[in-house]
Parts: structure tokens; C-alpha cells; sequence
């Protein structure tokens, strides 16, 4: 006996949504996974962070009681996380007439329409989470944290959201500032130097540095400087069998441009240049174009909150994941209004695990 099953119902929407493939993001994927635990069942999320150990064993005589060693510091906060809502209305004419990549002539019914068009919509909007959620991973690292504007309605921003994963009243080791700005005939010592210093300030906290990350301008530039080329061409058997060429070639904009060695720390040089639309129509960097970091993948992850929904007999439901959809059926007007929600948060895993530096180039 057959079963009739409504997509439209919050069970099986989800159910739906989870069989919807993520689009490839850079800054997501590669530094902020999201992991066993990272999802919660409450409002707020706990943010933990400890200091690395770069520290060595004493050298004792043979009598001497072992010197004790004190556990690592860390710090726990609990965040709410920013929310990101979207929706997409479906009307009654919607239904009525030929879909975009539909047969001229088709006997569609305007059920078999409206199951296409949910499907097509869920994909559009988790498609800009995507995006959303690429900004958010990408100002964590750029400032150590990140602040959003929290929006009311389409034209009207509301609170600024801020959270710092440092202590504004202390020191960012975040950030970095460089000597003197790069050219293209700046001498290999004063970029191999800046590059180091960014590296060691991680070291000596016990952090990894694997991935030089460079901004479209400051790229341009090193590509112009002979004693980085000649570098490049050095090295460029290692970087045709490194298996990072292929992990990369997923992400639009972003390139392994070579393995380099800067004074004892090697690290994947990586050209970024993905953007996105912003609110003003015009296409604008994840990454700044003169700026340049240091850090490693899973430097950090991305948590998210739960959501709450109202069922159709006014009970409220929590629901886990990391998007969540939802239908707001209105029956006068004949409109439904598919709603996407997500609340994440991206945060470190260790103290300040990238180290960050600005205008670079000129």
C-alpha cells in the first residue's frame, strides 16, 4: 500500500535538506571543520582555547626532586552564536507557468512544480549560507574574532555582533606588521625575514605553520620578484606531487602557487582570490588582496546552536544541525514560505592560531 509522505513537513524537509550536497568553501573547510560535538542543543555554545607548549624538559642531577610542571592555561567562554535567516516565498502563479529549464511542452502538475521549485530553492539558499559562512571563517581569521551587522529587515541594520577571541585590553598575537612593504624588488632576506617572524610567533607557542596565505595584490607582486620566481622554479616538482594541488582545485579563486622554504619553515604558498556580492552589488575579497597569513588546517572550528520552531498545533520543536528549513504556509493568499535558519559560530582551537598582516603591498 502506497504512502503519501508531505516533503512540507518539518521531519521530512530536514530529511530532504540533509541529501543536499555543501558547495566547496576554502576558508571553511580547510581551517574551521565542523566536528563531533560542535553542534549543541542549547542557545549558547562554549568556546575553549588553551596556550600552546614549546617548553623543554630540565636537566637534573641525579638527587633532585623532578620539577613540577603546571598544567597549560585555557579559557572557556560561552557565546551565543550570530543567526542567519533567509526565505523564498512560492505563490500560486509560481505553479501556473513553465519553470526555468522545463520542457516547452510538459504535462507538469503543479505539484510535481512545487516539489522542483522547494528543491531549487532549498539549493539557492544553503548556497548563500555557504557564502555567509565563508565571510564569518574568514573574519575570525583576518581579525582574531570577527563583528557582523545584525540585520531586521532587508534595508534596516539592527545590533552589531562582536566577539574577540583575545584580550582588547592586551596584545593580539593575531596580528603582525610587517617592516617595510613588499615590491617586486624587495631582496628574498626582507620577505623570507616577515614570513619567519609570522612563523616563529606561532612556533614558540607550540602552534604549527603550514600555509602562507596571500591575497590576489600581494601575489601579483611576488610573482614579479625574481628571487621568489627562481624559488618557484625550484621547487616546482615538489608542488606538481604535493596532494594539495588537487584538494585546492575545488575552490574557485584559490591556487597552490608553490612549496617554499622560509628560513627553516616550510609551508604551502596559497594564492586567495575567491569573492563573494555584497549588500552593494559589487564583488568583494574573502580575502584581503595585500594582506598575508600564517596558520594550519583545522586551526579552528565552526559550532552551531539549535533552532526553534512552532508546529502547526503551537508546540515548540528544537531541532539540531547545522541549517535547519522550515514552511510557513499561508492559505488566504495561497503562499507558501520556505525558510532557511542556521546559527553558527566560528572560533580557534588553540590562542591566536594564525598570525595575520595588512597592507602589505602598496
Amino acid at each position: 500500500m502506497a504512502m503519501n509522505v508531505n516533503i512540507l513537513d518539518s521531519y521530512y524537509l530536514y530529511g530532504l535538506f540533509q541529501g543536499l550536497k555543501p558547495a566547496p568553501t576554502f576558508f571553511r573547510d580547510r581551517y574551521f571543520p565542523t566536528e563531533a560535538g560542535d553542534i549543541y542543543a542549547a542557545d549558547k555554545v562554549l568556546v575553549e582555547y588553551q596556550d600552546g607548549d614549546n617548553q623543554m624538559a630540565p636537566f637534573m642531577v641525579e638527587r633532585a626532586d623532578p620539577i613540577t610542571v603546571a598544567r597549560p592555561s585555557y579559557e572557556i567562554h560561552d557565546y551565543e552564536p550570530v543567526k542567519l535567516a533567509n526565505s523564498r516565498p512560492l505563490r500560486i502563479d509560481d505553479l501556473k507557468k513553465r519553470g526555468f529549464g522545463e520542457a516547452i511542452l510538459t504535462d507538469a502538475t503543479e505539484a510535481e512544480r512545487a516539489a522542483k521549485l522547494i528543491m531549487d530553492d532549498l539549493q539557492a539558499l544553503n548556497r548563500r549560507f555557504d557564502r555567509a559562512e565563508e565571510y564569518l571563517c574568514a573574519q575570525t581569521i583576518i581579525n582574531n574574532g570577527f563583528s557582523v551587522n545584525e540585520m531586521i529587515d532587508a534595508n534596516t541594520i539592527g545590533n552589531t555582533a562582536t566577539v574577540q577571541y583575545y584580550d582588547p585590553l592586551g596584545t593580539n598575537d593575531g596580528v603582525y606588521t610587517i617592516n617595510a612593504q613588499w615590491a617586486a624588488n624587495t631582496s628574498w632576506s626582507v620577505i623570507c625575514g616577515d614570513v619567519r617572524t609570522m612563523c616563529r610567533g606561532l612556533a614558540n607557542r607550540g602552534l604549527p605553520a603550514q600555509d602562507l596565505l596571500l591575497g590576489q595584490a600581494v601575489a601579483d607582486v611576488l610573482l614579479n620578484n625574481s628571487d621568489f620566481k627562481d624559488l618557484l622554479d625550484k621547487n616546482s616538482g615538489i608542488v606538481i606531487a604535493s596532494p594539495i594541488v588537487q584538494e585546492l582545485s575545488e575552490y574557485v579563486g584559490v591556487s597552490l602557487l608553490g612549496v617554499v622554504n622560509f628560513g627553516g619553515y616550510r609551508l604551502n604558498v596559497i594564492v586567495v582570490d575567491e569573492q563573494y556580492i555584497n549588500a552593494s552589488n559589487v564583488a568583494t575579497n574573502y580575502f584581503p588582496a595585500k594582506s598575508i597569513c600564517v596558520t594550519a588546517p583545522g586551526a579552528g572550528h565552526l559550532m552551531y546552536a539549535h533552532i526553534t520552531h512552532i508546529t502547526d498545533d503551537g508546540t515548540y520543536q528544537t531541532i539540531t544541525g547545522k541549517r535547519v528549513p522550515d514552511v510557513f504556509v499561508d492559505r488566504r493568499r495561497k503562499t507558501r514560505e520556505l525558510i532557511l535558519e542556521s546559527r553558527p559560530l566560528a572560533a580557534p582551537k588553540n590562542y591566536s592560531p594564525w598570525v595575520y598582516a595588512s597592507s602589505v603591498v602598496a
